[in-house]
């Protein structure tokens, strides 16, 4: 009998192995799958300071033409 608990243990612990690796593989493979499925954010747009008003402006150009 000692024959069969060595071979149970071998088998126990070959089958831990696997399963370890098993689990490292696919926890690799959802990272890539998360990774490719995520959209692309979007581009930074540029955001350009509002223009200080100045005196010459649209209405300054109205009131003067009256």
């Amino acid at each position: 009998m000692m024959e069969f608990e060595e071979f149970a243990r071998q088998f126990r612990q070959r089958t831990t192995q696997r399963m370890m690796e098993f689990e490292k593989a696919l926890a690799e493979a959802q990272g890539r799958v998360e990774k490719s499925v995520r959209p692309p954010s979007p581009p930074a747009q540029r955001q350009t300071p509002p223009r200080p008003a100045s005196a010459r402006g649209r209405v300054q150009g109205l009131l003067r033409k009256e």
